[in-house]
C-alpha cells in the first residue's frame, strides 16, 4: 500500500486526492510507526493510501461540513476555527468561552453559505438529542445558544429533523419532515432565530419499496432530496435511488433524471449531503456517490443508466467500518 508522509503540525492532504474516504484504521497495524496514520481512499484516483503522521490532524477535527470546511474546537482552550483539510487555510472563529457547544458525537455542524467569507455566513452546531443549537459568525466575538420549541417544527420529529439541516444562504437553513408531516422547516438566524414551516407535496414510495431513508442537499441554489429505497427482502441493501428537487412554485417534490450540468452528489448518511462540479474532481457527472451505515463500501449510482456500482476502498479494511468523507473546499471560495 502506498504511504504518504505528512510533515508539520497541521499537514495538508493532497488536493488531487479529494474527495477521500477516511478510515480510523492504520492498515491493520497493531502499533509502532504505521499506527501513526489513517487509511485514505481517494475517490477520483481509486487509490488506498496510508497517511502517516496525520494522527494529530485527524484527531483535532471535530466536525465536517458539506462545504468541505472542518470545524475544530480545542477542548482545553475552547479556541475554534474552520480549516480546509487539503491546504493550510484556517478561518478563526470566536472561542467557545462559555463551553456551550457540545462534543462532536452529540452535534452536527453546518454552514449557511458555501464559504465563511460570504456575507451572512453562520456556523451552526445542532444537538442530536435535545432542542438546542449553537451558532456563531466568522469574524464575530461570541457563540450564541438557542433552545427552540419542538412544537414549532413537529413535536415528534423536530430534533431528528433539525439534525438534517441544509444551508440555504445568508443565515438560512432548511430541513424536511417526511410522511405524514410533509413539512419544510426554515430556520433563520439573522438577525434573531426564527423557525417557520410550510406544507409541501411529497411523492409516494416507489413500488416494491418497504421504507425510505433520505438526505437533503443544496445544489446551485436548488434544494434536492436523495431517497434510498429498501425492499422487503433486505433492510440493509438499497434497492433503488431516487433524486427529487423542490419546486418552490408548487411547494412539491419533483422527481428528476439529471442532477444538473456537470454535477455530482455525495451522501454520507449521518454526516452530510454535498454537490460538487464533476470536472473539477475528475469524476463523471450525473452520479450519486454514497456510503451506508455499517459498511465500508463506496456506492456510485449512475442517474442515466439507473445502475449502482460498488467500490472497495481496501481489502484490509473491516467490512463494517464506516468512513468519514473529506471534501475539497472550492479553490475559488476563499
Amino acid at each position: 500500500m502506498e504511504t504518504i508522509q505528512n510533515e508539520g503540525s497541521l499537514p495538508p492532504l493532497d488536493p488531487t486526492l479529494a474527495p477521500v474516504l477516511l478510515f480510523d484504521y492504520a492498515g491493520g497495524a497493531g502499533g509502532g510507526e504505521a499506527s501513526d496514520g489513517r487509511l485514505l481512499y481517494s475517490i477520483p484516483t481509486r487509490r488506498s493510501l496510508l497517511a502517516r503522521g496525520a494522527r494529530r490532524f485527524i484527531d483535532d477535527v471535530n466536525w465536517v461540513t458539506p462545504q468541505g470546511w472542518v470545524l475544530t474546537l480545542d477542548p482545553a482552550t475552547r479556541d475554534a476555527s474552520l480549516m480546509d483539510p487539503f491546504t493550510s487555510r484556517k478561518v478563526s472563529l470566536p472561542p467557545d468561552t462559555d463551553s456551550i457547544v457540545a462534543g462532536s458525537g452529540s452535534t452536527r455542524c453546518f454552514l449557511s453559505t458555501p464559504t465563511p467569507a460570504d456575507e451572512g455566513c453562520v456556523v451552526l452546531a445542532v444537538h442530536l438529542t435535545d432542542p438546542v443549537l449553537c451558532y456563531c459568525h466568522p469574524g464575530g466575538s461570541r457563540w450564541f445558544r438557542h433552545e427552540y420549541r419542538p412544537e414549532d417544527v413537529d413535536a415528534d420529529g423536530a430534533v431528528g429533523a433539525m439534525a438534517l439541516l441544509t444551508g440555504a444562504g445568508a443565515g438560512r437553513f432548511h430541513t424536511y419532515l417526511s410522511t405524514p408531516t410533509n413539512k419544510l422547516a426554515t430556520l433563520e438566524l439573522l438577525p434573531e432565530p426564527v423557525l417557520t414551516t410550510t406544507r409541501v407535496v411529497n411523492r409516494p414510495c416507489s413500488t416494491g419499496c418497504c421504507y425510505i431513508k433520505y438526505w437533503k442537499l443544496e445544489s446551485c441554489g436548488e434544494l434536492f432530496m436523495v431517497r434510498f429505497c429498501y425492499s422487503r427482502l433486505s433492510d440493509k441493501r438499497v434497492s433503488r435511488v431516487e433524486v427529487q428537487r423542490l419546486d418552490w412554485s408548487t411547494s412539491a417534490w419533483v422527481k428528476v433524471t439529471e442532477l444538473g450540468v456537470n454535477r455530482v452528489f455525495f451522501v454520507r448518511w449521518g454526516q452530510f449531503g454535498a454537490s460538487m462540479a464533476a470536472d473539477e474532481l475528475g469524476l463523471k457527472g450525473n452520479c450519486v456517490y454514497f456510503t451506508l451505515n455499517g459498511d465500508k463500501g463506496l456506492y456510485v449510482y449512475n442517474m442515466e443508466r439507473g445502475t449502482t456500482t460498488l467500490h472497495n476502498p481496501g481489502l484490509d479494511v473491516p467490512d463494517s467500518m464506516e468512513p468519514l468523507i473529506l471534501m475539497r473546499v472550492n479553490p475559488n471560495m476563499t
